[in-house]
């Protein structure tokens, strides 16, 4: 039985490095524009489309 217990844990933190990698792998190829407040860098007219959808502009 700690055999397995072992193996448990082992398998949990294999899983845990492998979202933190996937994590920072996405995070360090989305371009930084669209990252930040009200999406600097798109198009003026997308931005005007989806007014409605995330609110007036503060």
């Amino acid at each position: 039985m700690p055999y397995l217990w072992r193996f448990g844990m082992v398998l949990l933190v294999v899983c845990l490095l492998a979202s933190m990698v996937i994590a920072a792998v996405r995070l360090s190829t989305t371009p930084e524009e669209i990252m930040g407040a009200r999406f600097h860098g798109l198009p003026h007219a997308f931005i005007e489309e989806h007014m409605q959808e995330y609110g007036p502009r503060r």
